[in-house]
This record gives C-alpha cells, sequence and structure tokens, in this order.
C-alpha cells in the first residue's frame, strides 16, 4: 500500500471506541462474538479522495503508476464500471463499499491481503464478483486468521444491516468456506502472500483429492469476518448515532449459531457519514474527470 494512501486512512477515518462501551452505556451488537468498533471521519472530501485512491490497491497486488494508467485499467478490468451506464445504476455498484473495506482492513487492521479482490472480477459477466468482500490474511505465533469480511454501503443502516445479516447463513458454511478457497486456486500466483498457509493447503490439494475444511482445522484457522456498515446519520451527538444503530440491529435481529466446523469470530465495524448518495457521486465524478492520484 502506497504511504501517502495510509497517510490519507489515518487522516480520514477517526477510532471512537469499541463496544460494549460502559462509559457512554452502549451495548454491542448481540450478534457478534467479537467487540464492534466504532469510527468517524474526517470530511466528505477525504473520505471521496480514499475510496478514489483504494481502487488501485484493491484492483492490483503490485503496481508502478509511472508505467500504466493502473485507474482506467481496474476500472476496465477488475471491478463493474461502465461510463454508459444510467447514474442511478452506477449509484448501486459495489465497489464503493469494497474498496474501503480493503483499506480498512489491510491498514487499521493490519490483515494483509492474501489477494487483490478485483483479480476475481469476470469481465464477461459485467457483474459483482461473487463470494466474500475480502481476502485477507493474519499469521501470528502459529494462529492463522483468515479475514473474508463482507461491507455494506447503503442509503439506510437498516437495508445494509439486513442484506449482511440475511447473508450469515450462507457465509458461515463449510460448503461456502470451502468454495472460496478452491477459487483462489486460479489466482495462486497472484497471490500477495508467498508461502502462506491458504498457498500451503492449495499446493496439497492441486490434483489431490482432499477435503478443504479438514486441512483448514488442520492447519488451525479462524474465519474472521468484520461487517462494515456505512450509512447515513446526521445527528450531531455521535454516541446516540452507534447507540442508535446497535439498538435498531439488536431489535430486529437475534442471535444465531452457523454450521461452520471452524472456529469464527464476528464483528461489526460502524462508519456513520453525512450523506451517502452525495459521497457516492462524487467519487464517480472523481472517475470521470480522471483526478490525479496519490503518488
Amino acid at each position: 500500500m502506497r504511504e501517502s494512501l495510509k497517510n490519507l486512512i489515518d487522516k480520514t477515518i477517526i477510532y471512537k471506541y469499541s463496544l460494549p462501551n460502559n462509559t457512554d452505556k452502549i451495548d454491542q451488537v448481540n450478534l457478534s462474538n467479537h467487540k464492534d468498533d466504532c469510527y468517524d471521519y474526517s470530511n466528505d472530501n477525504d473520505l471521496i479522495e480514499l475510496i478514489y485512491n483504494s481502487i488501485i490497491e484493491y484492483s492490483f497486488n503490485e503496481f508502478d503508476l509511472t508505467k500504466k494508467d493502473y485507474l482506467s485499467i481496474a476500472l476496465q478490468t477488475k471491478m463493474r464500471y461502465d461510463e454508459r451506464d444510467k447514474p442511478l445504476t452506477k449509484l448501486k455498484y459495489g465497489f464503493f463499499g469494497e474498496v474501503l473495506l480493503y483499506s480498512f482492513l489491510h491498514h487499521i487492521y493490519r490483515a494483509n491481503p492474501l489477494i487483490s479482490r478485483g483479480y476475481f472480477f469476470n469481465p464477461l459477466e459485467k457483474s459483482e464478483t461473487k463470494g466474500y468482500d475480502s481476502y485477507h490474511l493474519i499469521e501470528n505465533d502459529g494462529v492463522i486468521e483468515l479475514w473474508f469480511g463482507e461491507v455494506k454501503f447503503r442509503d439506510t443502516l437498516y437495508s445494509g444491516a439486513k442484506s449482511a445479516i440475511e447473508g450469515l447463513d450462507k457465509a458461515f458454511t463449510d460448503d461456502y468456506l470451502k468454495n472460496n478457497i478452491i477459487a483462489m486456486n486460479n489466482f495462486r500466483n497472484n497471490f500477495a502472500i508467498k508461502d502462506s498457509k491458504i498457498e500451503e493447503i492449495l499446493n496439497d490439494w492441486d490434483g489431490i483429492p482432499i477435503k478443504i475444511i479438514d486441512e483448514v482445522i488442520k492447519h488451525n484457522m479462524t474465519l474472521v469476518y468484520p461487517i462494515l456498515l456505512v450509512y447515513p446519520d446526521n445527528n450531531p451527538n455521535y454516541h446516540e448515532r452507534i447507540k442508535k444503530a446497535v439498538g435498531k440491529i439488536n431489535e430486529k435481529f437475534t442471535k444465531k449459531t452457523h454450521n461452520l466446523s471452524i472456529n469464527y469470530k464476528i464483528f461489526f465495524i460502524f462508519l456513520p457519514i453525512s450523506e451517502v448518495k452525495k459521497v457516492k457521486q462524487e467519487v464517480i465524478k472523481w472517475i470521470e474527470l480522471k483526478k490525479p492520484l496519490l503518488s
């Protein structure tokens, strides 16, 4: 990740606190089995610049901005974007949130990207990339965490939370995890983390009928599933914004158990912003104007 982008993330994304927050009497989300995290942001323009610049890292493991127009390549081959689409269609693109999640996990949570998500996009289908919204990895002292998360960047908190939570039954199954790992096999030459445990599993699996989930268990892996919710809330009292969001989710959704053979952690990342539509529209303007990228 470019140092300039790291500096922009540090400037833009402001950690407030984790949940439960006993000081301000704010519960955590009852679906979480790990602490939830709450963030604020500096201003709309910084957030727009952050999303715009994160497109490159999201799309490629390695690049040299002095040699190629990587932004144009990314928009054509690594994500759904068509300048001929209607404005309303463009506002529904998934990349706004996915590139932001990438930057959160890579820089703030220090979860190294196993492979940039853009490699999974198929230009022929011209649809959002299937599977988890992120493929990141942390290996510490023999403990391997697969950070395969989800992001919802919606016009309402409820819409985003509902969509993410309803998808948990599919995301937390052995079959879905297995299929996402197998999908990586076609792109292992593009891995950003060479000699990782995932690469070891794929090497063992190649040409040999092993059970992927058994290998994941053998290597002591944990699925970490952050759910980033970006939604509009203009209440000047930040604590009230978070309290309202958690209360709404806990009112509408009850805790579940999931049919997954490996250990897992699930938690929410809250980022309330002023206006979702405005931010997305401005990112599109930056793209169409081909604004200069951070060096």
